[in-house]
């Protein structure tokens, strides 16, 4: 055990401000070097588009020493695409930040570490913490490719809810609109659309029936068949 997996079991409530305040102060911290280093920040995320990539990273402060870093990438494409096919296409013109923390977004895994242990100052963890960003953000958009991100996924039944309507967007992406569809079949068809497989999304329609994800992906795929026939 570090000294930064150290915490009391039960916190004092000199102790419970002192930690309240110690976050308010990394989080300001961390704002004004995200600033710095040319990032967003906003509700407790940094954020950037690198190429044709969108990044971003939540930091978390750990007892007294150190910092927790969570790190997510997607293509810039990815959550347009998803907004078209549940009928949302005007969150294309929300802000950049959205994309980190809106409600109706693809969330593909995040790469976690912790560092800084022997370091206890909010400022130089703040400092700490946007140059590793920084620096693992670059190797992501390296290393990252719609490939590498279809791999990366549940395979077969474990590939359930929002990772399977990630894993329909990647196969649009990567131009392979018939496996998207097959992924959009599911074995309890017959079950409430509340109920089953539907990829981890919703909508409630005017008639009062619901669509899945699913269903509106099915919908979504066949209409740009058709489309896309009337262009040949």
């Amino acid at each position: 055990m570090t000294i930064a997996d150290y915490r009391p079991t039960k916190l004092t409530r000199e102790q419970q401000r002192q930690l309240k305040q110690r976050n308010k102060d990394f989080d300001a911290a961390l704002k004004s070097e995200a600033r710095l280093s040319k990032w967003g920040y906003a509700g407790g995320s940094v954020f950037c588009q690198r190429e044709d990539w969108f990044i971003n990273a939540t930091a978390g402060l750990s007892w007294e020493h150190g910092v927790g870093l969570d790190i997510g990438i997607k293509p810039m494409e990815l959550d347009p695409l998803f907004w078209d096919i549940v009928g949302l296409g005007e969150n294309r013109a929300l802000p950049l930040s959205f994309r980190a923390n809106g409600a109706w977004v693809l969330r593909p895994a995040t790469s976690r570490a912790r560092f800084g242990a022997d370091v206890s100052d909010v400022g130089a963890l703040a400092a700490l913490a946007m140059a590793e960003i920084d620096r693992w953000a670059g190797e992501l958009v390296a290393s990252t490719s719609i490939t590498t991100m279809l791999n990366a996924l549940p395979k077969g039944e474990d590939l359930r809810g929002p990772p399977r309507a990630l894993a329909v967007c990647l196969n649009l992406l990567n131009n392979d609109p018939d496996r998207a569809q097959q992924l959009c079949r599911t074995d309890d068809s017959d079950a409430h659309p509340l109920v089953r497989e539907g990829g981890g999304f919703s909508t409630h329609n005017p008639d009062g029936s619901v669509s899945t994800f699913l269903d509106q992906a099915r919908e979504w795929i066949a209409h740009k068949r058709r489309s896309d026939m009337h262009t040949v």
